[in-house]
């Protein structure tokens, strides 16, 4: 992914832009904004060797924001005619005037206007790959894991989308970007001897068809595959608290579920996170930083600006130990008395942006990976996640490992199945007890909060006292 200018004319539209809010002011509006989004996308879907997806497509729309007596009004069509935009005006100035006085009026943080024309452009575009090439790295995912004679049902799947967005508000932004992601996954099930797991994995990123050199999709879906049969039939974990070490990914999973999530400005000011009224206070172990990171080359998350027209940021949530922010968009920056950090993101044209994460990750410490099981007599080695749940008011939270193995004086030994880890934000962020030296990125992800976008986490090896294990205790 390299950054550069776009240069050349605007993709031709039906209506200037600068009219429509010129308009929108007229109507009533304190403020209003616009975006046209253009995405271009390939999907393929195997299963069990059958072709069963094969889509190609593009489509173009426009979302349409307006702020009317300090309340908001959206609007958004794939038709992008004269007589849709004027429709598409009068229905968000109606809604915004419906709707106001309901509530306390919305103000939005100061943003300075920008003037940018930015795309990331893939080493590799993928719309340059043929399909037969993209639909032969799907079936050699599938062979490497149907080697193994536990495999059942196999699906694998490939997509890219090249995504080019145009925002342009009543402050004076005028904002082009463009970006591609790739990604290739797989699903299977294993059996064996009575029992039955199933595992997903998968390779991507913000990039283009370069990114399966970088990680071979094949041998990660071989690797994932050798691990769940080997857990087939491996005894269940000991339920109760004990020391755990959780891998990158799955310490990734965890900062974004049940730390990005209470920091999200709009949960905040609900009243829906355990983090609300903390800033400024411990709520982690010294030599503990969490941050969410909107500019890491190549990871799923990342963007060079939101749906606000804001540029995208590293955003600090703890440091040492300490809750130092929350994610903002305008609106919720402006009720914190915070500043916007590029947080606000939409599925697409046809939503409205919330604030969300992008990539959350936890920076490693000064342990030796090695280092990080020493002295565990008896304990739990957990790798991956296969989902789970996080209460962000009650600040609690339970996740289910993709792997797990049990550590018997400090070495990782056999495998276990079916570990969960139950617990409490703040009380285990306090009994981290070490952090280790690499960090790594997780798979990438979706994650949903009425929408889907595009994220990623991961951290280091972290070794946490006192967790609950199996979700019951002795």
């Amino acid at each position: 992914m390299t950054d550069g200018v776009i240069r050349g004319r605007r993709a031709p539209a039906a209506v200037e832009l600068e009219t429509v809010l010129r308009r929108a002011q007229q109507a009533g509006a304190s403020f209003a904004d616009v975006r046209v989004e253009t995405v271009e996308e390939n999907r393929l879907r195997i299963e069990d060797g059958d072709l069963r997806g094969l889509v190609a497509g593009a489509e173009t729309g426009f979302a349409l924001r307006v702020l009317v007596d300090g309340a908001w009004g959206f609007a958004a069509s794939n038709d992008l005619s004269p007589a849709s935009w004027r429709s598409a005006l009068e229905q968000a100035v109606r809604l915004a005037k419906a709707t106001a006085g309901r509530s306390e009026p919305v103000r939005l943080a100061d943003a300075p206007p920008v003037r940018a024309r930015v795309t990331w452009r893939p080493k590799i575009d993928p719309q340059d790959v043929a399909v037969e090439e993209k639909r032969s790295l799907l079936r050699g995912m599938e062979k490497a894991v149907r080697e193994l004679e536990a495999i059942r049902n196999v699906t694998t799947g490939y997509a890219d989308a090249t995504v080019r967005k145009q925002y342009l508000s009543t402050d004076g932004s005028d904002i082009e970007w463009g970006l591609t992601r790739s990604v290739a996954q797989i699903h299977f099930t294993a059996r064996s001897g009575g029992h039955l797991a199933g595992r997903s994995t998968r390779v991507g990123g913000t990039g283009g068809w370069e990114l399966f050199a970088l990680e071979d999709p094949v041998a990660k879906a071989l690797e994932a595959a050798q691990a769940t049969v080997r857990a087939l039939g491996a005894p269940a974990a000991k339920g109760g608290r004990t020391t755990v070490v959780v891998d990158g990914e799955l310490a990734g999973v965890f900062a974004h579920e049940a730390v990005g999530h209470a920091a999200e400005s709009d949960l905040v000011a609900a009243g829906e996170s355990c983090f609300r009224g903390r800033l400024g206070e411990r709520v982690g172990v010294e030599g503990l930083t969490i941050h969410d990171d909107s500019t890491i080359q190549g990871a799923f998350g990342s963007f060079p600006f939101d749906d606000n027209g804001v540029a995208g940021s590293d955003k600090p949530l703890v440091r040492d130990g300490v809750l130092v922010g929350y994610l903002c968009d305008r609106e919720h920056a402006a009720t914190q008395g915070m500043e916007p950090n590029g947080a606000a993101r939409a599925q697409d044209f046809r939503h409205r942006p919330l604030v969300r994460m992008s990539n959350t990750m936890i920076e490693p410490g000064d342990h030796a990976e090695e280092e990080v099981f020493d002295g565990i007599r008896d304990g739990v080695f957990c790798k991956g996640s296969r989902g789970g749940q996080v209460d962000t008011a009650r600040g609690t939270y339970l996740f289910n490992a993709q792997e797990a193995y049990r550590i018997v004086d400090g070495e990782v030994r056999e495998p276990l199945r079916d570990v969960s880890l139950t617990g409490e934000v703040l009380h285990t962020l306090h009994n981290i007890e070490a952090l280790g030296d690499v960090q790594r990125l997780g798979d990438p992800g979706y994650c949903g909060k009425g929408q889907w976008v595009p994220v990623c986490d991961g951290g280091p090896l972290v070794r946490i006292r006192d967790c609950l294990v199996g979700g019951a205790a002795e």
